[in-house]
């Protein structure tokens, strides 16, 4: 009897583990069709996001590094928003989704930061692993929870100099995209975007 319970006990310990891990991907999964959404709204009407980008620079204003910084790149990207024509939407492809779920999970288990894996690995490679494609670019954003700060960072870029991935989710030849997230040890929730254009 005593077997049978400690069984039963195991059976539904397992049953809410498997249950909380679901609850947790189907919480990534919303997170990374919103992601996209966002992503696709700016492409569709990119001056629509302006007051966004708005909201995103109040809210990493009390913490950035550079203030002076953040203010240049909050105005040079609501000036390309005005004059941007509207893109062609992205269309979730299966290779760049797993390569972006790959470099998210390794975020996850490792810490990695940036674009190369804890294997050595660049986008192109993880693409590679999975197919081929045209060209493409990809994206990292650390500590931002939501969908609208998430891509709000990416195009306001205040720390890259060359604003790359301003430039990528713009893009204009890029028409497929994978998304993922992740987490950081120190530095919170991670949102990969590798998009592509096809061959």
């Amino acid at each position: 009897m005593k077997y049978l319970l400690s069984l039963t006990a195991l059976i539904v310990a397992s049953s809410c583990s498997l249950f909380a891990q679901s609850q947790g991907q189907q919480q990534i999964d919303s997170i990374q069709r919103e992601v996209l959404q966002v992503l696709n709204t700016v492409r569709n009407d990119p001056q629509s996001f302006i007051p966004a980008i708005e909201r995103y620079r109040t809210h990493v204003r009390s913490f950035t590094k550079s203030v002076k910084a953040l203010d240049a790149a909050v105005k040079e990207i609501k000036a390309q928003l005005k004059k941007e024509r509207p893109l062609p939407l992205l269309n979730m492809q299966g290779a760049l989704q797993s390569a972006a779920e790959d470099h998210a999970s390794d975020i996850t288990s490792h810490d990695v930061m940036g674009h190369i894996g804890s294997d050595g690995s660049d986008p192109l490679k993880r693409v590679n692993t999975y197919g081929q494609i045209n060209s493409l670019g990809e994206a990292i954003t650390y500590g931002h929870n939501t969908p609208e700060l998430i891509i709000a960072s990416f195009l306001v870029d205040e720390g890259t100099p060359d604003r790359g991935h301003r430039k990528n989710l713009l893009n204009p030849t890029y028409t497929l995209v994978g998304i993922a997230i992740g987490t950081h040890s120190t530095y919170g929730r991670a949102c990969v975007i590798v998009l592509g254009a096809p061959l």
